[in-house]
């Protein structure tokens, strides 16, 4: 690495597990300096990873402000999680103004666990190292600059530490597990009632532990591993549908607890499946209803009924070898050597190339500012920058009076998904406030082509029953329906957004001109609920017109 006794890193963790990482990152960068950004909750959760720190290596954030001190003579913002909130989006915009390059190392295969769905990468990153070629084209596709994103694989996995770890944690002696009785260890996602992230909804859950309860013989045990997010409440949950299992400390490093497994079972949306493929342990996946990287690839490990998984399982126990290459020279496709390697360069090119244009990343993070609903900084924000056309439209955008021919134009400046899906979400939000909104509403929905929910749909599900609402006051009443077919069973799981669609099929189903007086009395018969009082709030002026 160029310039590596110079470098300063301005590290922000912003998970256990990413502090962690710090120490592996740095076996790929010597001589750089990481400056860390820690905030209190890891001081009262977490004081262990503070122990290989030096207080001089600490950039305490207090009040929510970053000291101006934290800044000097840094030349990298290095990012765990690129996922836009207030504090972060301060950061880049820091980062922005001293022309110091952002990047981030994606945490997961992402895009190819979750069938292209993204959570974490909104912000605008001068670089991304992602896992595979096959993630770098994903991102390609939603319009992140190719010279951005750079391949370096998935450095958080030392195959030699985790044998090492393995002498500190006996599973079969902790539970009493006889010899000749085999470990299953089923890990699970976060239930999505409690992580909107996440795909596994209570229903998919009883279904992924009906099929494995039902299907594992009698010679293994079933052990599972909860998210480590998951409540007290949660695990006894899990413990009432699968009576029989142990349920493990969520908080345990997973690692560990693959190693000493005969049998390794998830969804197939997460890193622990691979990992165990790099281990060399049988996997079944159990994907209910999802879409995963076993489809097309590695079809015979994927079960859909009880059937199906002692099929599978019947196999392994026969000797059968299955041919796992496929998937992992797609999606790990590095030695962890070449890898860090690859994170070497990474940060390199980093250190020796200008940041992307500054007045773009303004641009970006000012949008993205009005979308979290604090339109104040971003039109401050846009206010540094000359009456450019596009800034023009922007601030017409921020104060919801840009019309839908101005719109199409704005949207033009900006072809890449990502950012085009942002200004449509307050795009949508202009037209639900707009005096005339049944009016526009069938002039201006072809200007929402592409926002439609088939990646992120947890961050944008607010805007998407808003433009449900609107297609229905267009006439669109099946268009409509097709929105809210495609969304209902995953939010339905929330109050909240179950009776948004509720009440907009209420409302509008077939009784378009009378929803003014449809909307009022489903209201009425609802005025304790979440989404009730959250609407009448916001609607207010609407509701006496």
């Amino acid at each position: 690495m160029n310039r590596e006794s110079k470098s300063v890193i301005l590290f922000y963790p912003t998970g256990i597990v990413h502090f962690r990482n710090l120490e592996i990152l740095k076996k790929s960068l010597p001589g750089s300096m990481f400056r860390v950004i820690l905030e209190p909750w890891v001081k009262e959760k977490a004081a262990e990873v503070l122990e290989n720190m030096e207080p001089g290596d600490l950039a305490l954030v207090e009040n929510g402000q970053l000291s101006r001190d934290a800044w000097e003579h840094v030349d990298i913002l290095f990012l765990s999680m690129a996922y836009p909130n207030r504090f972060r989006l301060e950061l880049v915009y820091e980062a922005a103004r001293r022309d110091i390059p952002v990047i981030a190392i994606e945490e997961v295969n992402q895009l190819a666990l979750n069938d292209g769905v993204i959570n974490h990468y909104f912000l605008p990153l001068d670089y991304i190292g992602v896992p595979s070629n096959e993630e770098r084209e994903k991102f390609l596709q939603l319009g992140v600059p190719g010279d951005s994103v750079m391949v370096t694989g998935w450095p958080f996995f030392d195959y030699k530490t985790v044998l090492q770890n393995h002498r500190y944690f006996n599973m079969r002696a902790k539970y009493n597990l006889p010899g000749q009785v085999k470990c299953c260890l089923l890990v699970l996602g976060s239930l999505k009632e409690r992580d909107m992230v996440s795909l596994e909804t209570r229903k998919v859950r009883q279904e992924i532990l009906r099929i494995v309860s039902a299907g594992l013989p009698d010679a293994y045990r079933l052990l599972i591993k909860p998210h480590p997010i998951e409540t007290g409440a949660g695990l006894a949950e899990i413990q009432k549908q699968a009576p029989a299992a142990i349920i493990l400390d969520p908080k345990y490093p997973i690692e560990i607890l693959l190693s000493q497994s005969d049998l390794v079972v998830n969804r197939g949306n997460s890193q622990v499946t691979l990992l165990a493929m790099i281990l060399k342990k049988p996997v079944i996946a159990v994907p209910a209803g999802l879409k995963t990287i076993f489809h097309g690839t590695a079809d015979f490990l994927v079960s859909n009924s009880p059937d199906e998984f002692r099929r599978i399982l019947e196999e392994y126990s026969r000797g059968e070898e299955k041919d796992y290459s496929k998937i992992l020279n797609t999606h790990f496709p590095f030695t962890q050597k070449q890898t860090l390697e690859k994170v070497n360069h990474l940060f390199s090119a980093a250190l020796n190339k200008r940041p992307i244009d500054g007045m773009d990343k303004k641009i970006h993070i000012s949008v993205l500012f009005a979308f979290l609903g604090d339109m104040g900084r971003a039109r401050e924000i846009v206010l540094e920058f000359s009456q450019h056309e596009k800034v023009v439209l922007l601030k017409k955008l921020f104060h919801h009076v840009i019309a839908p021919g101005e719109f199409k134009i704005l949207l033009d400046y900006f072809p890449g998904k990502i950012l085009r899906w942002h200004l449509q979400a307050l795009f949508i939000r202009s037209l639900i406030k707009g005096k005339n909104r049944k009016r526009e509403a069938g002039s201006c929905l072809s200007l929402l082509e592409g926002f439609d929910g088939e990646v992120n749909p947890h961050y944008f599900v607010e805007d998407i029953v808003n433009r449900v609402e609107l297609e229905y006051r267009a006439g669109n009443e099946t268009k409509a329906e097709e929105l809210i077919e495609k969304f209902y069973e995953d939010y339905s799981v929330f109050d909240y957004y179950k009776q948004a669609f509720d009440m907009l099929r209420f409302v509008y189903h077939h009784r378009r001109q009378y929803w003014s007086f449809r909307k009022a009395l489903w209201l009425l018969g609802n005025l304790n609920k979440a989404y009730t009082r959250k609407y009448v709030k916001e609607n207010l002026s609407s509701l006496r017109s």
